[in-house]
């Protein structure tokens, strides 16, 4: 064989050992990334964001919650419900009904699908413990951002600022508590994990599960709306005919998490089919209550950029342990794009084309 088809050989090898590699390059910028938003598991205090919190007390702003118990203080927050403990926690919300509290923090969205994945815990002595979790999906602010200056100063209202909680029989659920709804220029999803949903009386045909999913309409940051409207689930309450607003009572499975027990929660937005799913799991027994949704028309699946997201408790001293946020990853610009990776693999071809023709041709 000659030295030129020789060398024409040697370089398709090459060509064909480069291409895979440029192609795991490219597949590893596009693997989904988790980013840990807090992390209070076993004794740690990590933050990995900034973020910005808002507390509601009876529908007025306050700063009393969420509030940050550390290991030297963390015993305030247990004792409520008789356990000796020195974990850290975010206390969400106080110790009522009429509380509510989140943290929010901002990510830059490229598309795929998005999880946040909770583990929290509560400490009120109560028989029937009420009102859950609430995750916050796509808000964009534009009378607020996350800084310091917003800090227990987001424009907002709440369900019992707005007056619902106290509207028979609950508004937009018959099952809520207080619920936070902040600013945003365009609709978000807002999804509440509620675990007094099919206990002490809290069920009626068409709710299933122990959870909420709301799609809120809230530009001016004080006149909020709901939809869907009415719930496409629940008819209004009997003899009074006010309609319920969103998916209320949904999902299958259903538990009542005890004092102190690690609750991990988990909900995930695919808007390559605009369906929402969720489990919260009771982690000290293993009962769990889950749901799958899709959202229809009711919302449009949102265009690459910045917003907020967020997690908050309703009421009765619900708390976090650990928060996490998994995306998909935005290709670095060292990442080739795909036209480079097709024209490398058709050189590969043309290359070992012309090589095995020299190759006949020289054997003749």
């Amino acid at each position: 064989m000659s030295t030129k088809p020789r060398l024409i050989i040697v370089l398709s090898i090459i060509l064909l050992v480069a291409v895979p590699v440029i192609v795991s390059a490219v597949t590893k910028a596009q693997q989904p990334y988790t980013q840990v938003i807090m992390n209070l598991l076993n004794g740690q205090q990590y933050f990995g964001v900034p973020h910005v919190y808002q507390g509601d007390y009876n529908g007025a702003s306050t700063n009393r919650w969420p509030v940050y118990y550390g290991p030297n203080n963390a015993s305030r927050y247990w004792s409520n419900a008789g356990i000796s403990s020195n974990q850290p926690v975010l206390e969400l919300a106080g110790p009522s009904g009429w509380t509510a509290g989140a943290m929010f923090w901002s990510e830059t969205y490229s598309g795929g699908p998005v999880t946040i994945t909770m583990i929290g815990t509560f400490s009120a002595k109560v028989t029937n413990p009420a009102d859950g979790f609430v995750i916050y999906l796509f808000l964009k602010p534009t009378m607020w951002g996350i800084g310091s200056n917003y800090n227990y100063s987001i424009p907002y209202k709440s369900t019992a600022g707005a007056g619902w909680l106290t509207r028979p029989p609950g508004y937009p659920s018959r099952v809520s508590g207080d619920v936070i709804y902040p600013q945003s220029s365009t609709p978000y999803i807002v999804v509440q994990w509620d675990p007094i949903w099919q206990f002490a009386g809290y069920t009626q045909s068409g709710a299933t599960g122990q959870w909420n999913v709301w799609i809120v309409s809230n530009p001016s940051g004080d006149n909020p709306s709901i939809s869907p409207s009415p719930s496409p689930n629940l008819r209004g309450y009997s003899g009074i005919g006010l309609p319920y607003a969103g998916w209320d009572g949904i999902g299958t499975g259903a538990f009542q998490p005890r004092p102190g027990d690690r609750i991990n929660v988990t909900v995930t937005y695919d808007p390559s089919t605009n369906t929402l799913s969720g489990v919260a799991t009771d982690l000290n027994t293993g009962q769990s209550a889950s749901f799958t949704l899709n959202l229809g028309n009711y919302f449009t699946p949102p265009s690459s950029g910045n917003y907020v997201f967020g997690v908050g408790g309703a009421g009765y001293s619900w708390a976090l342990l650990y928060v996490a946020m998994t995306t998909s990853i935005e290709p670095t610009p060292s990442a080739l794009p795909t036209w480079i990776i097709a024209t490398a693999v058709i050189a590969v071809v043309i290359v070992l084309i012309v090589a095995l023709l020299m190759i006949k041709r020289g054997k003749r």
